[in-house]
C-alpha cells in the first residue's frame, strides 16, 4: 500500500531536537496512518510500569530507547524486559482511524551455525478479536484499541547470544487503495484488476520501531 510515513520522538519541533533525535534513531515509521509507537527496553522494569503515570520517565531512566544498545546486564541470570506501546491514528471527523488490533515484538538471532531466524510474539491486543470489513462497501466492522500498552519479558533470550527486537502495531483489517477505487466504479466498467484474486482487497496497516540490540558482555 503507497504513502507511508516516518515518525521521529523528539523533544521539540526545532531543527537541533529533530536531528538529535534522528542521530540516536529514536524514530519509527508506519504504512500510512499515524500510528504512534514507542519501544524501551531494560533488565527490571515493573510489570505495572504501563500504570504508571510517570510511565515515559521511568521508562527513560530505566532502559534504553528504540534505536540504541541494550548493555549487558549486571547479574547473569534474567531477561531483557521490554515496554511496548502504542496509540492508534485518530483521524478526523470526515475520515476516522482506524482502532489497533495488536502489538507485536519481534526478536532476530543468529544461532551457532550462523543462520538467522526471527520470532514473532503477540504482546498486548487481540489477533483474534473478529474485526473484518464489509467487501461491499469497505464499512469496518468490530472492536479495536485507541491504544496498546505491554511489559514483556523474552522468554526465550540465550544471554551469550547477540539478538535484536523491534515493535510493530498492527491497525484493524481495512480496504486497500484499490478496492476504494473499484467500488466508485460502476460495476460493468471495472477492469479485469478488480476481480483478480492476485490483487489484495484488505490490508492491515502498521507501524514499526526502529530496533533495540543486544550484544552479549
Amino acid at each position: 500500500n503507497p504513502g507511508g510515513l516516518i515518525g521521529v520522538w523528539a523533544e521539540q519541533n526545532t531543527r537541533d531536537s529533530l536531528f538529535d533525535a534522528i542521530q540516536r534513531k529514536e524514530v519509527f515509521g508506519t504504512s500510512g496512518p499515524r500510528i504512534k509507537p514507542r519501544f524501551f527496553a531494560g533488565w527490571d522494569y515493573p510489570a505495572s510500569l504501563c500504570d504508571d503515570p510517570d510511565l515515559l520517565a521511568h521508562a527513560y531512566a530505566g532502559g534504553v530507547a528504540m534505536g540504541n544498545d541494550l548493555p549487558p546486564a549486571d547479574s547473569a541470570e534474567g531477561a531483557p524486559v521490554f515496554l511496548a506501546l502504542a496509540i492508534a491514528d485518530a483521524g478526523s471527523a470526515e475520515f476516522p482511524g482506524v482502532p489497533l488490533q495488536r502489538i507485536q515484538v519481534i526478536k532476530g538471532w543468529y544461532d551457532d551455525a550462523g543462520n538467522h531466524h526471527q520470532q514473532v510474539y503477540d504482546v498486548a491486543g487481540d489477533a483474534d478479536n473478529g474485526a473484518g470489513v464489509d467487501a461491499a462497501t469497505c464499512e469496518p466492522r468490530g472492536q479495536g484499541f485507541s491504544q496498546l500498552c505491554a511489559v514483556w519479558r523474552d522468554p526465550d533470550f540465550e544471554a551469550k547470544k547477540r539478538a535484536v527486537y523491534y515493535l510493530r502495531a498492527v491497525e484493524n483489517p481495512t480496504c486497500r487503495y484499490s478496492t476504494w477505487q473499484c467500488l466508485a466504479m460502476p460495476v460493468d466498467q471495472r477492469p479485469a484488476d478488480c476481480h483478480s484474486e492476485a490483487v489484495p482487497r484488505f490490508i492491515q496497516e502498521r507501524a514499526w520501531t526502529s530496533p533495540i540490540w543486544y550484544t552479549p558482555g
